[in-house]
């Protein structure tokens, strides 16, 4: 699937999500996988392709970090609202139905935050795995994303809830449906 369509699938379009969750409330803008949370490719790329107004890093580390917090607020653009929030906190916040959840995105740093987002009630249908970088028991799975096999489970734990996987560093490049990559019968 090329990366516009995908966006346009799982940002662009907000919908409900009726019975997958506590409350019927507008998806998110974009929930993403990128171990290096605020960098130059989501303020560069993905803020100017779409419109967001607010990012929110869901972070346990980084949430009782304040040093790290001033860095990643001062790293985006002052007209862009930055929060941060352990998981439990963005579980909290993020059930909220609110004006911004359209143009909202959901910084993660890893597979297990997603699924303990999810698990925790916070639902989505659609998940964008853009940069996990290499280290110890990681392979390459697609372009900068690599991935541990507890990882690659959590991932198709994910899928199997019916989450949407995308492998997508930035909109207008290739992407890959991680269906494709576990196979269809997964």
């Amino acid at each position: 699937m090329m990366a516009a369509s995908y966006f346009r699938q799982a940002v662009r379009r907000p919908h409900r999500t009726e019975g997958k969750g506590v409350n019927d409330i507008e998806e998110l803008g974009l929930v993403r996988v990128d171990d290096r949370l605020i960098h130059g490719q989501v303020i560069a790329v993905w803020c100017k392709h779409h419109r967001f107004t607010r990012i929110v890093i869901v972070d346990d580390g980084v949430a009782a970090d304040p040093f790290m917090q001033e860095v990643l607020k001062l790293a985006a653009p002052p007209d862009l609202q930055v929060d941060v929030f352990s998981i439990e906190e963005s579980i909290k916040a993020l059930s909220q139905d609110t004006p911004d959840r359209g143009t909202m995105m959901v910084l993660l740093k890893s597979p297990l935050a997603a699924k303990r987002l999810y698990d925790g009630g916070l639902k989505y249908s659609a998940l964008n795995v853009g940069g996990i970088g290499s280290g110890p028991g990681r392979k390459n799975v697609f372009k900068n994303i690599s991935a541990s096999g507890e990882e690659i489970a959590i991932l198709r734990y994910l899928m199997d809830k019916g989450v949407k996987i995308t492998l997508l560093t930035v909109p207008g490049e290739r992407s890959k449906a991680f269906s494709d990559l576990v196979g269809k019968g997964h």
